[in-house]
């Protein structure tokens, strides 16, 4: 990963080659290939893993925390992730690495924002309340895209305090 980040640091993901990577990492292409079918499959694998993480975590505390505190650690989490690797971040926020790490990524927020339906706000017919977690995954992507194109700043917990005011502003 050191190695990625090191060139996505220097050009877009779609001007890195698997031969980049290999010398940037001092390991021949096969062996890369022998683990990775891509450049995205091995940041697909990578997102993989955090979001593991991250969904482990939210379940095992779903009822153990407020629904704000909870949501607020959900998003502190994401931030405090992307801003450990900001250019891998953003070459899945902004879909550069691939349709499938940018889903898997949304459909992570989706699942997350639908853990906890209690406290997602209503918008007040049956037939649109269906949207919402869509619509809650766009905007922390967006936000999460910006935030990274900003130099990650400012910090993680003001920018999850302010996911979960803009998310459940009656909360606040």
């Amino acid at each position: 990963m050191g190695a990625l980040d090191e060139l996505l640091a220097e050009k877009p993901f779609s001007d890195i080659s698997v031969s980049d990577l290999a010398r940037r990492a001092q390991i021949g292409r096969q062996t890369f290939y022998r683990h990775f079918d891509s450049i995205g499959a091995m940041l697909e694998m990578r997102l993989s893993f955090v979001l593991s993480g991250q969904k482990e975590w939210a379940s095992a505390n779903a009822d153990n925390l407020s629904p704000q505190e909870w949501s607020f650690q959900v998003h502190l989490f994401a931030f405090e992730q992307v801003a450990t690797l900001p250019h891998i971040a953003h070459a899945i926020l902004s879909g550069a690495a691939g349709k499938n790490a940018l889903s898997s990524f949304q459909e992570q927020i989706i699942s997350l924002r639908n853990a906890l339906p209690h406290s997602a706000p209503h918008c007040g017919t049956p037939e649109l309340q269906h949207f919402l977690p869509s619509y809650h995954a766009g905007a922390i992507v967006s936000v999460l895209l910006k935030w990274v194109e900003c130099g990650c700043s400012p910090d993680a917990e003001t920018m999850a305090r302010f996911m979960v005011q803009m998310t459940n502003p009656n909360d606040n």
